[in-house]
């Protein structure tokens, strides 16, 4: 499936994927994992349900750095280019979690090495919150209903 990586500006800063919430997961430049999001702040970034439970199971690990702040293309060019990006991915309703394996940029593509390692971070979000939505996992979000 295709879909449309978002840029804002002559900056050319990430907002959305096709029509869901975007997400990488990269070494930073001090060496630190961490699980990026684009903040609300701006107005430019639709709040989610689905984003917001996957910034709140990914906290609750405690194994990365969880941050919500600006994305540019200049940040995944040089973290693709540093082998520091591991995995971007787009996040809704719908798909729940989406891998990103592929960006068309400036007339090339950029092949995304989520999917080398089969996307452990993208697949485990996926796991995690499908098994709270069909009732495996107990979580303080669901009520039973009778």
């Amino acid at each position: 499936m295709v879909q449309v990586l978002w840029l804002y500006g002559p900056d050319h800063k990430v907002t959305e994927v096709g029509t869901m919430n975007f997400f990488a997961f990269w070494v930073n430049e001090k060496g630190e994992k961490e699980l990026v999001t684009p903040p609300l702040s701006t107005g430019l970034i639709l709040p989610g349900i689905t984003r917001q439970s996957l910034l709140e199971l990914a906290q609750q690990w405690g194994e990365f750095n969880v941050i919500e702040r600006p994305i540019f293309m200049r940040d995944i060019l040089r973290a693709l280019n540093e082998k520091r990006l591991l995995e971007l991915f787009g996040a809704g309703t719908a798909c729940v979690v989406c891998p990103i394996e592929r960006i068309l940029y400036g007339g090339q593509w950029l092949e995304i090495p989520t999917m080398i390692n089969n996307a452990p971070i993208t697949m485990r979000l996926h796991k995690e919150l499908t098994d709270i939505q069909y009732g495996i996992t107990p979580s303080k979000w669901t009520v039973d209903v009778d």
